[in-house]
C-alpha cells in the first residue's frame, strides 16, 4: 500500500509541474509591433526572441507529453488487469514491468519545489508588468518603470522565476524515477536524439535569459535614465539576492 500510495502521490506534484511550465513558456500579452522593437534592433536575435514562437509552442508541447505519459503510466498500473495490460505495453519501451521503476524521488521533489516556486513567482511578474510585459525585447508605447513588487527584490525576478522552472523540469522529467528515466525510451535511437534536443532546447534557455539581462539592463538605463539608475541603487541584485 504504501508503494502504491507514493506512485499516486506524484500525479498532482506532476499536474503542478505541467501548469507551472504552461505558465512559464505562455505570455500573458500579444507579440509586440516591430516598432516596440526597435530600440532592440541592433540585438542579435538570440537573445532578442529567444526562441521563435514555433520553437517554444514545439518544447511546451514536448514537456506536456512528457508529463502526460508518466501520468498515464502511473494510472495504468493500478487499472483492472486487462486494461492495464493493454496500455502499459504502449508505454514502456522495454518490459512493461520497468513501469514499476517510475516513483517519487527527492530528485523530483526538488524539481517539482523549483517549479512550483518558479511558477507563482512568473504570475506575480506578469501581474506586476502588466501590458508591459513581453516575450520580445520590447519598449512599448507609454512605457513604465515599474519597481515595485517582485521587482523590488530583484531587478529581473521574471527570468529568476524562468530560470528555476526550466531547471525544475529537468530534474522532473530526466532524473531517476522518471518516465523518461525508467521507460525504456532512451535506449531507442529515435528516442535518445529526442530526449537530448529537448533537454539541450529547454537548458538553453538559462543561458540566454542571462546573456539577456546585461541588454535589457543597458536599454532601460538609456530610456529611464536617472529613474533607473535610481532603482538600480535600491535594487543592486538582477537575479539572486545578495548573490548577483
Amino acid at each position: 500500500m504504501p508503494i502504491v500510495m507514493s506512485a499516486l502521490f506524484k500525479i498532482p506534484l506532476l499536474l503542478l509541474t505541467a501548469y507551472a511550465n504552461f505558465i512559464t513558456f505562455t505570455s500573458p500579452n500579444p507579440r509586440t509591433p516591430r516598432e516596440e522593437q526597435s530600440k532592440y534592433s541592433s540585438v542579435k536575435y538570440i537573445v532578442q526572441q529567444v526562441r521563435p514562437p514555433w520553437v517554444r509552442a514545439l518544447e511546451k508541447t514536448l514537456t506536456q507529453s512528457f508529463i502526460i505519459f508518466e501520468v498515464a503510466t502511473i494510472v495504468a498500473r493500478y487499472l483492472p488487469s486487462p486494461i492495464g495490460e493493454t496500455i502499459l505495453p504502449m508505454l514502456a519501451w522495454r518490459s512493461t514491468d520497468a513501469a514499476s521503476g517510475v516513483r517519487l524521488t527527492s530528485t523530483f521533489f526538488a524539481g517539482t519545489f523549483l517549479c512550483l516556486i518558479g511558477g507563482i513567482m512568473r504570475i506575480f511578474c506578469y501581474r506586476a508588468l502588466g501590458r508591459h510585459f513581453t516575450f520580445e525585447l520590447s519598449i512599448r508605447k507609454n512605457h513604465k518603470l515599474v519597481t515595485d513588487g517582485p521587482y523590488s527584490i530583484v531587478r529581473h525576478p521574471s527570468y529568476t522565476a524562468l530560470i528555476m522552472v526550466t531547471i525544475g523540469t529537468l530534474l522532473c522529467l530526466t532524473g531517476t524515477g522518471s518516465w523518461l528515466a525508467e521507460s525504456g525510451i532512451m535506449s531507442t535511437l529515435v528516442g535518445r536524439l529526442l530526449v537530448v534536443v529537448w533537454a539541450a532546447e529547454v537548458a538553453w534557455i538559462p543561458i540566454v535569459m542571462v546573456l539577456r539581462v546585461g541588454t535589457e539592463d543597458e536599454i532601460l538605463q538609456k530610456e529611464f535614465k536617472d529613474e533607473w539608475l535610481a532603482w538600480s541603487r535600491r535594487t543592486p541584485y538582477k537575479l539572486i539576492p545578495g548573490i548577483m
